[in-house]
């Protein structure tokens, strides 16, 4: 059985309310009913942290997997590469890191992996001797990568949230075409970068829907509804909160979410007031 993936990406303005912000989507989003692992990666101070674990079948619930989490920016996602694993493998697990850069990829990952040879072979040397697994997966990451240090961004902490889409758009355009070279179609995926400052995505033929949140008006939380005291603290923090959401997979309609079109691409920039499609 080809192994499935998905992924909930978040970038939002006080790390204190991730937790707040998944209570909202709880019931509404699921990343899979029988995943075999999971992995958060999110964003402390100057730190990309990664927390995986195994599932064993279980679903995949986007806020009890980062449960905990305080966190301005936040990848959640099921699905592990290698479909012939049978014990848990973290390095294997979604999502992938590199210095500051977190990646993602839903579908079927797997399906990529007749190109993997083709995508290390036009890697920079020392990109190449970065990556650490087997998988096409890591290899189309490096490949967004290197894209990057072709325009030399791959180390601008202050680099757009454009730049980076236009470097995914251009990886999975080099993936497709080592594809159109074996005369096979691309697989349908969906894919997602985040450096904790800006974000993009875009959408192959896997469902993909991006959404934003201004302000929670209710927090079962912290017991915070409409009435509640404006001047309180707590509430106006929760009042200002703004959030822009990627969500892969098909799902039931959420409010503040819009589909993604096929081929379109997303760019999200640091602050957050301007989602923008190239």
């Amino acid at each position: 059985m080809v192994g499935l993936s998905e992924f909930l990406a978040i970038h939002q303005s006080d790390a204190s309310l991730l937790g707040c912000l998944l209570r909202r989507l709880a019931g509404k989003v699921s990343l899979g009913t029988s995943e075999r692992a999971a992995g958060v990666g999110f964003f402390q101070s100057d730190d990309l942290l990664l927390r995986k674990r195994p599932l064993g079948g279980q679903p995949a619930i986007p806020e009890k997997l980062a449960e905990g989490v305080e966190s301005e920016a936040a990848l959640i996602c099921s699905g592990a590469v290698g479909s012939t694993a049978r014990s848990f493998n973290e390095q294997m697990t979604l999502p992938f890191r590199f210095k500051r850069w977190l990646f993602a990829t839903a579908g079927q990952p797997d399906t990529l992996a007749p190109v993997r040879a083709a995508l290390l072979k036009n890697l920079p040397d020392y990109l190449r001797r970065s990556v650490k697994g087997d998988s096409a997966v890591e290899a189309l990451f490096f490949t967004f990568l290197s894209r990057l240090r072709d325009v030399g961004r791959l180390d601008d902490h202050d680099l757009d949230a454009s730049t980076a889409a236009r470097s995914l758009a251009a990886a999975v355009g080099e993936t497709e075409r080592a594809f159109e070279q074996m005369g096979q179609p691309l697989p349908g995926m969906a894919v997602v970068v985040s450096n904790g400052r800006v974000m993009a995505a875009l959408r192959r033929g896997h469902p993909l829907s991006v959404g934003m949140v201004e302000g929670l008006i209710s927090c079962p939380r912290h017991e915070i509804g409409p009435a509640a005291n404006e001047l309180d603290p707590q509430v106006k923090s929760h009042r200002m909160l703004r959030a822009a959401m990627v969500l892969s997979g098909a799902a039931a309609p959420i409010e503040g979410f819009r589909d993604v079109a096929e081929r379109e691409v997303i760019a999200i920039p640091r602050t957050l007031t301007d989602i923008r499609s190239l």
